[in-house]
């Protein structure tokens, strides 16, 4: 039976009512009804692709949005807005950047059109494109906050903070509420080392976006960067609000543990974010085991080997991807498992147990490498210098190869490479400038044999990164590691030697924005660590 365009409104509004509360798996249901009753109204098949682009259903988004834009009243841009946003979450920028343009021809001097557009456009790594529109559309509309604050964005990206932070001021000053333009001040006051400044700017943020699970999670990096642990910790716990734009769904039905003693139970730990992070997480499994009869710890299958046979004692099982529409990690396995009391996400941890610094244990948990190189007579250096994941705005951490000139030729070193991904032709131009070799282990994959690259990492003296996975492991594995930072890494805590690695310690960039400083400094304790080993022969 269909609806009127009455019924199909209510319907709409309570859908949107169930996506405000995070759940936009009854929304979809709702949105569906509506859609089988109601198959001509534009809000409903809106709702659907946003409802099915929450669920993680990118395909199922595009197709909603699109069926969307077939119904659109004449003039409305939400269904092209939506779908350059959409493109842009799936890093489809190109197509993001068709969109918004779109949207700016359907209505033009719309500001939700162009503030997209020049995302898009950063995207692209094309800053300077987005300046020039932003200019073009502030000289239309000088009033508009929203513009004001994604221009201050575009500067950040160019690490101009000095103009940033005057646009958004500016911003404020416009729209006092604006908390977009309050969050990215204090991310730029931040990256200009004026950390009490920020921490005001956040206060100002969090006022007026309480419930902005992004923002709460910046805020808790910035907290832990400066050694605000009580402040980190809890803001560190928004990445599991269904709001916030990395959150994993799990299909899984399991209470949460929280952290009393499980002496007779069972506690299944999960895996969260990158790889990097999940060898962090492990810091906290000896603290673990002590409160739980048996331990089974979720991982990625390139860690499996390695951590089974660092943590005999607990059960490490690969996690795995879910085939149910809107879940990113499957739990099919535990059909066969026996019956677990509780769950926890493995970040979750640290707020557990590293409550305050004297939480540390002195000698953190290790990873035990199947083998390793035996010592030379020369030190032996490990050097990474990037990442696969490569972009603009991500370069702006890592230190090109042309700029390690003070470092690699310094005399009587063995260098070895730890950099995976396409290097090889980097490494030769390197090595041929600068009169120099770099070490490869023969037939070893760099990116996806962890047991093998932990083997390669505890035979050496130190090791050299930026903040990748190999800064990680040398870590995990106890392994001397200076990391070249562009911003102060939050889980140093705002401390010199780092609390959960005391091995590894950063050199921050910002707030001169000058890699030849960090690398003149790498070089000086390279020199400084070669005496020392001379002295001692």
């Amino acid at each position: 039976m269909k609806q009127t365009g009455k019924a199909a409104l209510k319907s709409v509004q309570r859908a949107n009512g169930l996506m405000a509360r995070g759940r936009p798996d009854q929304a979809l249901q709702v949105f569906e009804q509506a859609r089988r009753a109601s198959p001509g109204v534009f809000d409903v098949h809106f709702g659907l692709a946003r409802a099915r682009q929450a669920l993680g259903d990118a395909a199922g988004a595009v197709d909603a949005f699109t069926t969307a834009l077939d119904h659109a009243p004449q003039g409305d841009p939400r269904a092209l807005l939506a779908l350059g946003q959409l493109a842009r979450d799936l890093k489809a920028s190109e197509q993001a950047v068709g969109f918004f343009r779109a949207a700016a021809m359907a209505t033009p001097g719309s500001v939700d059109a162009q503030t997209g557009l020049a995302h898009a456009m950063r995207d692209l790594g094309r800053q300077e494109d987005a300046v020039e529109l932003l200019q073009s559309a502030l000289h239309l509309a000088p009033d508009s906050s929203a513009l004001w604050t994604t221009m201050g964005v575009v500067m950040a990206d160019l690490e101009d903070h000095a103009n940033a932070e005057t646009f958004q001021r500016e911003a404020l000053r416009l729209d006092p509420a604006n908390g977009a333009a309050a969050g990215n001040l204090a991310e730029v006051l931040f990256a200009m080392g004026r950390s009490e400044d920020a921490s005001d700017a956040y206060v100002l943020a969090l006022g007026l976006r309480p419930n902005d699970a992004a923002l709460r999670f910046n805020h808790a990096l910035f907290a832990l960067g400066t050694g605000d642990l009580a402040s980190g910790w809890r803001d560190y716990e928004a990445r599991l609000d269904k709001a916030f734009p990395g959150y994993v769904r799990r299909d899984l039905k399991l209470k949460r543990w929280d952290g009393r003693d499980l002496s007779d139970g069972r506690l299944l730990v999960v895996a969260e974010q990158g790889v990097g992070d999940e060898l962090h997480f492990l810091h906290c499994i000896d603290d673990v085991r002590s409160r739980v009869a048996e331990l089974w710890w979720e991982c990625d299958p390139r860690l499996l080997a390695l951590c089974r046979r660092s943590f005999p004692d607990v059960t490490f099982v690969p996690w795995q991807g879910s085939d149910v529409s809107g879940f990113h990690r499957g739990y099919d396995w535990l059909r066969d498992a026996p019956k677990f009391d509780a769950m926890m996400e493995a970040g979750s941890l640290q707020t557990l147990f590293r409550r305050d610094v004297d939480a540390f244990p002195v000698t953190p948990p290790r990873l035990q490498p199947a083998s390793r190189t035996q010592p030379g007579q020369q030190l032996r250096i490990g050097i990474s210098w990037t990442s696969i994941h490569r972009n603009r705005l991500r370069d702006r951490g890592y230190v090109p190869l042309d700029h390690w000139g003070d470092v690699l030729s310094i005399p009587g070193i063995e260098w070895v490479n730890l950099q995976y991904g396409a290097v090889e032709q980097e490494l030769t131009a390197a090595e041929k400038r600068l009169n120099v070799r770099v070490h490869r282990q023969p037939g070893l994959d760099l990116k996806d044999d962890f047991d093998g690259t932990a083997a390669l990492i505890a035979g050496l003296d130190l090791v050299i990164a930026p903040t990748n996975t190999v800064r990680q492991l040398a870590g995990s594995l106890g392994v001397p590691s200076l990391v070249l930072s562009r911003l102060p890494y939050e889980f140093a805590l705002g401390r010199a030697e780092n609390p959960f690695f005391p091995n590894m310690r950063d050199i921050v960039r910002l707030p001169d924005g000058d890699w030849r400083r960090v690398m003149s400094q790498v070089a000086a304790e390279i020199c400084s660590l070669k005496e020392r080993q001379e002295a001692a022969a």
